[in-house]
């Protein structure tokens, strides 16, 4: 993980600071002089070398310090902390609703190969993975809002509001489950060892969901791991859509104004969410698939 955020700041940071422009001259506007611009520069250490500029703000980042915006001058960790439940919250459910329609659709399309329920759910995942996302957000406003009167149209004021948004996320990355679970699935049912456990008298469901599900779900907890990792930060269209004050808002809005504590501390954030979602994808590994489990446990012994 160490790495992997390291490389993040570095790369973020170059990117900064070779694109045009510089905080003092976003903050004052163009009325701003030029010797004002430049003495605000100098307050914020912009005026410093940029290997100066980016060994300062790591070393504050080591101790929690991820710097004050420049625009609304409020501490960037207290920021990110307000905002990160809502990308998290957005995430999780957005996966959940994915796995919960992927899965099960998935599972049914291999097992009927071919058959009228093998060619409905396959072609509403290609209709959906081909679906932007903005797309089905709007017509899930207009139709449960607008229409309906149900929900909330932007904002998160209660729990209703989280439901198109995940209903919007889900749709999207179900398609993309669904998908992989049905070539997955196929692959596994034509296994040896299921065959054999079908003669050996197995009962159909038995064999599909003991036997072919535990092996088949290896790739499935793969794609979900990235997706999570990249709704985290990765659902700005969705966020800004429904008007969610999450943390692709907050680094975009980051980015236009050259905010750069606030572009650093939000990515870095994302970086260490996305580190620890692929730590616990690994865990899930060893829990799902007894290869990996048995290995570890012949190394211990």
């Amino acid at each position: 993980m160490i790495p992997i955020i390291l490389g993040v700041s570095v790369i973020i940071f170059c990117i900064l600071s070779v694109t045009p422009g510089d905080p003092g001259t976003f903050i004052l506007g163009a009325g701003g002089t030029q010797a004002d611009v430049d003495e605000l520069n100098r307050k914020l250490g912009y005026d410093l070398p940029a290997w100066q500029r980016y060994f300062k703000y790591m070393f504050g980042a080591l101790r929690l310090d991820l710097g004050t915006s420049y625009m609304t001058k409020l501490s960037v960790l207290d920021e990110v902390l307000a905002k990160a439940p809502v990308s998290v919250s957005v995430a999780f459910l957005g996966i959940l609703t994915s796995l919960v329609i992927g899965i099960p659709l998935g599972v049914l399309s291999a097992v009927k190969q071919y058959s009228l329920l093998d060619a409905i759910p396959t072609f509403l995942a290609i209709f959906l993975a081909a679906a932007p996302s903005f797309w089905v957000g709007l017509m899930l406003m207009v139709f449960f809002s607008v229409k309906l009167g149900w929900l909330p149209s932007q904002g998160i004021t209660s729990i209703k509001g989280y439901f198109m948004p995940m209903l919007s996320l889900g749709l999207i990355y179900g398609a993309q489950t669904l998908r992989f679970t049905r070539s997955s699935m196929l692959e596994t049912i034509r296994q040896d060892y299921v065959r054999t456990a079908k003669a050996k008298g197995a009962s159909e469901r038995a064999v599909i969901w003991k036997h072919a599900m535990q092996n088949a779900l290896l790739p499935v907890i793969t794609v979900t791991g990235n997706n999570f990792g990249a709704l985290l930060g990765g659902a700005i269209v969705t966020e800004t859509l429904f008007g969610l004050p999450g943390l692709g808002t907050y680094i975009v809005a980051g980015i236009k104004a050259k905010d750069i504590p606030v572009v650093m501390g939000g990515t870095i954030s994302l970086a260490i969410l996305f580190s620890i979602v692929m730590l616990l994808m690994d865990l899930l590994y060893a829990y799902v698939d007894p290869r990996i489990k048995a290995k570890y446990a012949g190394n211990r012994g």
